[in-house]
């Protein structure tokens, strides 16, 4: 993603997607960021309503089917 910039992003909102969808399917945090190819502490980071990193951000986004712009705060949009 070209042009990342974090402070366009709404994390707490990424945060509560990623969380439902890591409950619904079952996975643990550990087994999450095995399958989303990123570290745990990432997946800490998101699901905490943090910046989880540029790479790690669209890899999670793409775990739970997602666009990443779907979590572009609505000033950004």
């Amino acid at each position: 993603m070209s042009g990342f910039d974090p402070k366009r992003y709404d994390f707490q909102m990424f945060a509560l997607f990623l969380e439902a969808r890591r409950v619904h399917r079952g996975v643990s945090v550990g087994a999450l960021a095995r399958l989303a190819e990123v570290t745990p502490d990432a997946v800490s980071r998101a699901t905490a309503g943090r910046n989880p990193g540029e790479d790690e951000f669209i890899a999670l986004a793409a775990w739970m089917g997602e666009p990443a712009n779907r979590f572009l705060k609505a000033e950004a949009r």
